[in-house]
């Protein structure tokens, strides 16, 4: 019988096409999503993206370029079985289609949600698309009045505005549990993170199958607030970093894409300054809370979990 004949696969593409995404940090933006991942990314075991977001489940146009790109992308040395990539993006959780692709690409994967008090939450978003130049309104009171106006069952579009909207967690926590099923699916409270950041790494690193034992630094806060030194100028930034002109598309040919990446994460933080955001108005914070309790009722329900504190209860 004649010998098989050898294998001519370059190093390391083999080992590419076994790597999966096995565990995914989904949502929910501004509740303390950043510092978990970089905690959990600590591990040995793990590979993380230097990039903030994966977005190849939730971008179209990633997508269709296949996984192969997204590794080349997001992990250019090539993790092996030994290094289980880690992913994060904040918005996977609210996008159907996105989940599906997830679903399709590993059965498997175990997603992990984050989730804040939502009237808190959407303060902090709005301060945060401030700082970056996405919302313009000047009070958060004119922010949400505008979010309220708008009709588009295409809110996603809009999503660095939609402050209020992100906050309703129900429907998209239920996806979650109907796509992957309750063993897979890790619902955190901000509140836990604040009180035991190791034990949330610890149920990421027992759900993948990496030692447990492993702690990570925990002193350093990640993303912490801040404003724009000139919003005029955050805005222009915010322009030219959305655009998907030629010169844009140059730039992305010419420079490797984790370059780029700490490049604009450089020129954003020339623009920023400490800040501490005022008090939100107490009309406004029970308005908020009186319109959450129905939908952080239907989470409680869910998830198991008390969550009267969120209603100031």
């Amino acid at each position: 019988m004649p010998r098989p004949a050898p294998d001519i696969i370059e190093p390391g593409v083999k080992q590419r096409q076994a790597v999966t995404i096995r565990a995914m940090l989904v949502g929910a933006p501004k509740a303390g999503t950043t510092s978990l991942y970089r905690y959990a990314a600590q591990h040995p075991g793990l590979t993380s993206h230097p990039q903030r977001e994966l977005s190849y489940f939730f971008s179209d146009q990633e997508h269709r370029r296949g996984f192969d790109a997204c590794l080349a992308k997001y992990y250019p040395h090539a993790p092996t079985d030994r290094a289980i990539p880690l992913a994060k993006h904040v918005f996977t959780m609210y996008r159907p289609d996105a989940l599906d692709r997830l679903k399709r690409h590993n059965p498997d994967a175990h997603v992990f949600a984050l989730l804040r008090d939502p009237v808190r939450r959407a303060y902090s978003s709005y301060w945060y698309a401030r700082r970056r130049g996405w919302d313009t309104a000047k009070t958060f009171e004119r922010a949400i009045q505008w979010e309220a106006e708008q009709t588009t069952d295409n809110w996603l579009a809009d999503r660095d505005r939609m402050h209020l909207r992100v906050g309703i967690y129900h429907p998209h926590i239920k996806r979650l549990l109907d796509t992957f099923g309750p063993h897979r699916v890790h619902v955190f409270l901000t509140d836990d993170l604040g009180a035991d950041p190791g034990g949330l790494c610890r149920v990421i690193f027992e759900a993948v199958g990496v030692d447990p034992g492993f702690t990570p630094g925990l002193s350093q806060s990640h993303n912490p607030a801040s404003a724009a030194r000139s919003e005029s100028a955050a805005r222009a930034l915010a322009g030219v970093l959305k655009s998907k002109g030629p010169i844009k598309r140059a730039v992305r040919r010419l420079i490797p894409h984790g370059l780029a990446c700490r490049m604009r994460h450089a020129l954003l933080g020339l623009n920023e300054k400490p800040f501490t955001p005022p008090p939100m108005k107490d009309d406004t914070r029970r308005r908020l809370e009186d319109y959450f309790v129905p939908h952080n009722q239907q989470l409680a329900e869910l998830i198991d979990r008390d969550l009267g504190a969120w209603s100031g209860v």
